[in-house]
């Protein structure tokens, strides 16, 4: 098999964010408690309604950094906390209005800077209670992707650091890009596939609009050039490699891979976002078997 290289997501791919999702939302109870003046009980009860409401209309909910959805509530755990937030900001029901104002009493300048705080809060409070961990037999499936003639290069929102700690405590020798090292992948960390240029260019899939001018995301592909780009969230991921695909350009992939999760949502699944996705996957190191199936 000819070398190839691979584009791949961290959080979803090489890791499973249940956890880590769930200390995020544990973290915004808590904050939230504190603002309310209440016990946790009573706040997580305020949460989990909120948290519902979302989930009950997903189509209409999720991050939002800039007040544009660049991601679905349902297609990523951690997408649930910035949802709550933004719901939060604009509702008008009696609820949402009272928590709305204890947060802003409490010192949180905007639901949107809150959200943010409970992230980073619920992400630094999960890294500092686990060693760091990604999928079991990380170390095997890149080897068989290697062997398979693969070059990895992992791109990701979260910090470079990050990537290179969780690989390093897997086994894997993994370098930041900027430094020109070799090491058993490259890791491309803070890569903003979150950030939405200024122009409203979308694509719709199943009734959702999905924003696909995201600058800094087509930098680092066009730069990277890959036969092949794997993601578990697809409005991040997989909806700009595929429309620049579909227009041609010369650094768009040939194959694009959804690692899949018990939350990964049937409007993405059923026919696979319009045919948008060439295989879906339950393990990174499946796309081995993917790439066999090609050439064969």
């Amino acid at each position: 098999m000819r070398p190839f290289k691979i584009l791949s997501d961290f959080d979803g791919v090489w890791t499973d964010q249940a956890i880590e999702a769930d200390y995020v939302r544990r973290f915004a109870i808590d904050a939230l408690a504190v603002a309310l003046g209440s016990g946790i009980a009573a706040a997580e009860s305020e949460w989990n309604a909120f948290a519902t409401r979302t989930k009950a209309a997903p189509d209409a909910h999720g991050w939002a950094p800039d007040g544009r959805i660049s991601a679905y509530v349902d297609e990523d755990p951690l997408c649930e906390g910035s949802a709550v937030c933004r719901l939060l900001d604009t509702a008008t029901d009696a609820a949402a209005v009272r928590c709305k104002a204890a947060l802003v009493r409490a010192g949180h300048a905007s639901l949107a800077g809150f959200g943010e705080y409970c992230f980073h809060g619920g992400t630094a409070r999960f890294r500092a209670e686990h060693p760091p961990c990604i999928v079991p037999h990380a170390k095997p499936m890149l080897r068989a992707l290697v062997d398979a003639g693969a070059e990895i290069v992992v791109v990701s929102n979260s910090a470079t650091e990050k990537l290179v700690a969780f690989f390093a405590a897997a086994g894997i020798d993994a370098v930041d890009h900027e430094s020109g090292a070799r090491g058993e992948l490259r890791v491309r960390g803070n890569a903003g596939k979150w950030f939405l240029g200024p122009t409203d260019e979308s694509i719709t899939v199943a009734g959702r609009k999905i924003h696909v001018d995201r600058p800094r995301y087509r930098a680092v592909i066009a730069d990277e050039q890959p036969v092949l780009v794997v993601g578990d969230v697809f409005s991040l991921d997989l909806a700009l490699p595929h429309v620049m695909r579909t227009t041609g350009d010369p650094a768009a992939p040939r194959l694009l891979v959804l690692r899949r999760h018990p939350h990964t949502p049937a409007w993405i699944l059923g026919d696979r976002a319009h045919g948008a996705i060439d295989a879906v996957v339950d393990q990174v190191g499946d796309i081995v078997d993917v790439l066999a199936r090609r050439e064969g």
